[in-house]
């Protein structure tokens, strides 16, 4: 996937939608057109500097996509009520069953182990499982730090779920794929608006989802390093949490 290069700003279509679902959908897909100089509210322009050809190849290299079927086939999974679970979900809903039982109450993140200890002896999983769920878990806990010192988390939060992510790409690729020339606009909404609603049935507000979305990415590509694709996510965050035409800022989040 390419990187979030151009300086965020919000830009909108003026005859692009700015309310209801449709919209709601858009926004929940609008780090990548924010961070990337395109439009937030439109099918169209997700990237200002990318076209067909573009658009093609990035599906081709980054998703093994190169027809209508690929496309598709991607846009199911991505928005499934139940993916596979991977050590970093399973480590975030062992920790969510422990804040969520405990309201009010700070997560220590020293009994992290020891959940995850439990639920592989409760399994029979081997030590290598053990190990790649307290790996992530600390790599979770590192960027929750730099999250809430970077103002995309508040401070005694956690994030839940990264389902997020899947969310916004989804939007994105839906876009990609009518860019590209393998769907139409009409083939292409039904699942934008399909990933909004999964959003908003996963979390509870616009920043809620972005700190998904945001250690989502990073933990996907920037290996805890804080590389771009954790800073330019905090950027565009910054520009959709403050704008006043932002829809983070115009559209609730339950519609």
């Amino acid at each position: 996937m390419g990187l979030f290069t151009k300086r965020p700003r919000l830009r909108s279509d003026p005859r692009g939608v700015f309310q209801g679902p449709l919209a709601h959908a858009f926004a929940n897909g609008a780090h990548m057109p924010v961070a990337n100089g395109g439009v937030w509210n439109a099918i169209h322009s997700a990237c200002s500097c990318c076209d067909a050809r573009d658009d093609r190849e990035k599906l081709r290299s980054a998703w093994g996509i190169t027809d209508h079927a690929g496309w598709e086939r991607a846009l199911v999974s991505l928005t499934a009520a139940d993916r596979a679970p991977t050590a970093l979900s399973l480590v975030l809903e062992l920790r969510a069953r422990v804040v969520d039982s405990r309201p009010g109450v700070p997560f220590d993140a020293g009994t992290w182990p020891d959940l995850v200890a439990y639920w592989c002896r409760e399994r029979g999983a081997p030590r290598e499982t053990y190990d790649e769920m307290v790996a992530e878990a600390a790599r979770v806990w590192e960027y929750e730090e730099r999250m809430v010192a970077d103002g995309v988390l508040p401070r005694g939060a956690v994030v839940r779920t990264v389902r997020a992510y899947d969310f916004g790409r989804a939007v994105n690729l839906a876009r990609w794929g009518v860019n590209a020339g393998y769907a139409t606009e009409d083939a292409a909404l039904p699942h934008i608006v399909r990933a909004g609603a999964m959003s908003m049935r996963h979390h509870g507000s616009w920043e809620e989802m972005s700190a998904g979305f945001t250690l989502g990415r990073a933990m996907g590509f920037d290996d805890g390093e804080f590389g771009v694709y954790y800073t330019d996510s905090v950027k565009a965050h910054r520009v959709l949490a403050t704008d006043p035409e932002s829809p983070w800022r115009n559209l609730p989040w339950r519609m």
